[in-house]
């Protein structure tokens, strides 16, 4: 079985420096990982965890969202036109899917596709000036994690979706 690949954000080592949004936003002119700031501040980047089980996947009626082969969760613009409920953004735990005012209705992290095709890695983790970025096979996060990513993390999670994960 091939190796299922995603990227690990640690939040505990991002700087908020925007390098992330800045290259993909040159690669692909609506950036599909966004930054954010936080309640208490902290600018972080908002990306696709190319969930196993993606939510997105599931309401999508148009059969606008798919996997490729490498465990990448794909949005295919000629499929989607923009339903008026945009389920997917709702869906997505991560805040990952965003709205354009643009050709296409709505942008998201495809891992840089086109550059993967070419054995090159994503731009953000290429480009990532202090190493928070990592483009990791899925069973690989787990030994990634430390306490201070955790934290960051949970602090992330809280801003994206309070309700939820309010202790």
């Amino acid at each position: 079985m091939q190796e299922q690949k995603t990227l690990f954000v640690d939040y505990s080592k991002c700087i908020g420096c925007e390098t992330c949004e800045a290259v993909c936003r040159f690669l692909y002119d609506t950036p599909r990982i966004a930054m954010s700031r936080t309640i208490e501040g902290e600018i972080v980047p908002l990306y696709c965890q190319h969930c196993e089980k993606a939510a997105c996947q599931r309401v999508c009626k148009r059969g606008a969202i798919s996997r490729d082969a490498q465990g990448a969760v794909l949005h295919d613009s000629m499929k989607c036109r923009g339903c008026e409920t945009k389920d997917c953004l709702i869906a997505c735990p991560y805040a990952a899917f965003f709205a354009t005012c643009k050709s296409v209705a709505v942008a998201k992290c495809d891992l840089c596709k086109k550059r993967r095709a070419e054995d090159m890695l994503p731009a953000c983790v290429e480009m990532c000036p202090c190493d928070a970025i990592k483009y990791v096979d899925r069973e690989e996060i787990e030994s990634l994690r430390t306490p201070a990513s955790e934290e960051a993390f949970k602090r992330v999670m809280s801003h994206i979706r309070p309700k939820k994960f309010v202790d």
